[in-house]
């Protein structure tokens, strides 16, 4: 079969490619770009290379050959050349963010054409537990008979930057389970930024504590490490946090997504969580057995089971709470209340909050002793009171439900929030029957939406002031 060198300009998919942003030498995903012969002509394409040569930070597969510069191409008539590119390359040492230019180009036609590459490289420092021959690794078993291994935080022999304080200089990507000694206290200062890869997560031993103060502007994030936007929004790629009998700890202007458990507590005898966001989890966004917890301005959401489980006991306080559960299955509840053991919850009060699903109730109580329990100014659905006149729970047991607003008809379930699937929970001016309704005593001790609103005088149920509040 007989090929020409080709004369005249191609067909090509895209005359700019973006590919999405990566940490500094890790590889992005691949990107198609399709090169077309629109000619009856069997053709060779002289030259296809880039723009950088073999210093480039991107990487071509064509045909299943690897490299940065091809020549001879054959294209047959009517055809098309997949050509998949990607990033892997250092960050400007200078910069968090490095932006990163070169072009694909087809040389040696009439005609020269280029396809313009672009993309963001992240500085980062990694954490984990070395290199294979010099591996500082160790086995914990937890309280449940699993057994991990990871490295201990603090632990400079994995690296210099692998400190029990975290700033924001640069962003952390974390390979492993990063383990929190006994007895010792993981501070992450505001703006701090970490990213965990899939099987990664922080383990707190028994007396370890986590301190993560951040603030209304430099939040402190903790997600997974694919910079993808379709992986925005995916659930399970990482484990998350899990603390066993931890120390004091607190949690504010924090946001923890996209993990199996967001945070888990067992045991944990002081633990203070405000102004926090726990999205797209695999199971659930917060579980704790058997702890203290106060929590106020919490936005829990996006899980595939309860979104929020208390268990086995414990003492807990929420105020101006939005828990919500989009799932379309009967389980899948805003919060699951239960206990298997003889410990009774010493209490648990829920209150200015908002309580929402799609479908399922949206909470449930697996439990014999409910007398240290008390939903006080919610909006709770109940969706029990539609196949029979009577609700599976008293209502009328003022000392357990007091001021509460039932969302028990289709038209009060639905929540106008504006745009839940991207995690905005704001609900707008339509929504009067949550507009106004929090009581103001219990808003006055948190003045303060999640936003930084100003709530003191009219107080909204759930963690925002409505969407149409303007920032005092």
């Amino acid at each position: 079969m007989d090929f020409e060198p080709n004369t005249q300009p191609l067909r090509l998919s895209a005359d700019t490619v973006y590919l999405d942003p990566v940490f500094t030498e890790t590889q992005s995903s691949s990107y198609l770009v399709k090169i077309y012969n629109t000619s009856n002509k069997n053709i060779k394409i002289p030259q296809l290379t880039l723009g950088k040569g073999e210093q480039s930070y991107f990487n071509l597969l064509i045909e299943g050959v690897s490299g940065k510069q091809f020549s001879n191409i054959e294209l047959l008539a009517k055809d098309s050349l997949y050509v998949f590119v990607h990033t892997l390359g250092k960050a400007d040492p200078n910069a968090k963010d490095f932006i990163y230019t070169d072009q694909i180009r087809l040389l040696g036609q009439t005609q020269p054409q280029s396809i313009e590459l672009i993309t963001l490289i992240k500085d980062a420092y990694f954490l984990h537990p070395g290199k294979v021959e010099k591996q500082v690794l160790h086995s914990v078993q937890l309280d449940d008979e699993t057994r991990i291994e990871g490295f201990y935080l603090g632990d400079v022999n994995v690296h210099t930057q692998n400190t029990l304080t975290l700033d924001d200089s640069k962003p952390y990507v974390v390979y492993g389970y990063a383990i929190i000694p006994e007895n010792q206290t993981l501070t992450l200062q505001k703006g701090t930024e970490i990213y965990f890869h899939e099987n990664s997560g922080i383990i707190g031993l028994p007396g370890s504590s986590i301190q993560a103060e951040g603030t209304l502007d430099h939040p402190i994030l903790l997600r997974n490490d694919r910079l993808e936007p379709a992986y925005a929004y995916t659930a399970g790629q990482w484990s998350g946090i899990r603390l066993q009998n931890p120390g004091k700890s607190q949690f504010n202007h924090v946001t923890i997504e996209q993990a199996k458990i967001g945070l888990q507590l067992e045991n944990a005898t002081d633990v203070t969580i405000r102004n926090t966001k726990l999205f797209n989890h695999l199971y659930s966004a917060l579980i704790a057995v058997n702890s203290k917890v106060m929590g106020q301005n919490i936005v829990a959401a996006h899980t595939q089971n309860a979104t929020v489980v208390l268990r086995n006991g414990g003492n807990y306080s929420f105020q101006h709470c939005t828990f919500s559960n989009t799932g379309l299955r009967p389980d899948q509840t805003a919060l699951l209340v239960t206990n298997s053991t003889a410990t009774a919850f010493e209490r648990l009060t829920i209150q200015n909050s908002i309580l929402h699903t799609s479908i399922a109730q949206s909470f449930m109580l697996q439990l014999d002793e409910t007398t240290n329990i008390r939903f006080e100014s919610n909006a709770l659905k109940d969706t029990s009171k539609r196949n029979s006149n009577t609700s599976v729970y008293n209502y009328s047991n003022d000392l357990m439900y007091f001021n509460n607003i039932l969302l028990d008809t289709p038209s009060l379930a639905t929540i106008d929030f504006v745009d839940p699937k991207q995690n905005i929970f704001y609900y707008s001016s339509l929504m009067t029957h949550l507009i106004g309704k929090g009581d103001v005593e219990i808003a006055r001790r948190i003045p303060r939406d999640i936003d930084g609103k100003d709530r003191s005088k009219s107080a909204d149920l759930g963690a925002y002031q409505h969407i149409e509040t303007t920032k005092e």
